[in-house]
């Protein structure tokens, strides 16, 4: 027997943005007037996708840790494969419905859709660090000894750290449910 499987991420309202990200709907507006978040193409905004609440995330950590909120893009860019593969390692943030599959089979799943590396020694980091108040002034690394190291050969003082994986269980957390749907459905 096969079985098809269609990802369906939720969506959210700005209110609901607003609980999970701590960023207010003024805030997201007076963000999408200056630019700093991209309008949709319809010009419609009555819906985030779950990329829209990590970039709201983590733009809001580092415009509070001093970075001007208008240089977090890269950052908040930069955030997006280590905080979805933190997504995969929380089981409350995934549902499957539809056909019945094993346990096996979901974790197959759950790891076809997780971000992956071109090579196994490769990791996306955890941690955000940023050594300076530009958005071109940051690292991605995987352990704090990793960026314990990298401030020691670089000769440069942290200015703010981000824990993806913290990222991604706060707005798994607060989303009060699964933020991404597997549909199964078997074919004879």
């Amino acid at each position: 027997m096969s079985w098809t499987c269609h990802r369906i991420d939720r969506e959210f309202t700005p209110i609901e943005a607003e609980r999970i990200t701590g960023v207010s709907t003024a805030l997201q507006r007076d963000w999408r007037r200056r630019k700093i978040i991209a309008s949709k193409e319809d010009g419609k905004w009555t819906r985030w996708e779950l990329d829209d609440l990590v970039r709201l995330s983590v733009m809001k950590l580092f415009s509070e840790a001093g970075m001007d909120v208008s240089k977090t893009g890269t950052v908040a860019s930069m955030a997006m494969m280590p905080t979805y593969a933190a997504f995969a390692q929380f089981n409350t943030a995934h549902e499957f419905a539809g056909d019945q599959i094993s346990d096996a089979e979901k974790e197959r799943i759950l790891a076809t859709f997780a971000p992956r590396t071109s090579h196994p020694s490769h990791t996306f980091g955890r941690y955000l660090a940023s050594f300076g108040k530009d958005e071109m002034q940051v690292c991605r690394v995987a352990s704090l000894d990793q960026l314990a190291e990298f401030m020691i050969e670089q000769k440069q003082a942290v200015f703010a750290v981000v824990d993806c994986h913290q990222v991604a269980a706060q707005i798994v957390e607060r989303a009060g449910g699964p933020i991404t749907r597997f549909e199964i459905e078997t074919q004879e």
